[in-house]
């Protein structure tokens, strides 16, 4: 867990200097991937369940950091349906701009 908050720390200490003025909202969720993954060149998105029940669209980017339970780096086509995943990134409404994503 040391590990994930590391990484997370580091997302944010860079979304931190992007931004300029400091107002970055992170969102932490744990759940599972809903359905096939769409993936498209170096990003796509997927439909993930949180542990609440509710269901958001979870965008990749090329940005996004996607790391496997082999603790590997992975990417979009790595993800399969029903897998437990965490991420974290930008919320915006009732979709995830994903920093990472963590396959449990």
């Amino acid at each position: 867990m040391s590990r994930w908050l590391r990484r997370l720390s580091l997302a944010l200490a860079v979304s931190l200097a992007a931004c300029g003025d400091g107002v970055v909202i992170v969102s932490l969720n744990s759940g599972v991937i809903v359905g096939n993954p769409r993936c498209e060149g170096p990003g796509g998105q997927f439909r993930f369940r949180a542990q609440g029940g509710l269901v958001v669209l979870v965008v990749i980017t090329s940005s996004t950091h996607i790391v496997l339970a082999s603790g590997v780096t992975g990417s979009c086509v790595d993800l399969v349906p029903d897998t437990g995943v965490e991420v974290s990134g930008q919320q915006r409404g009732d979709r995830i701009i994903a920093s990472s994503i963590t396959v449990e």
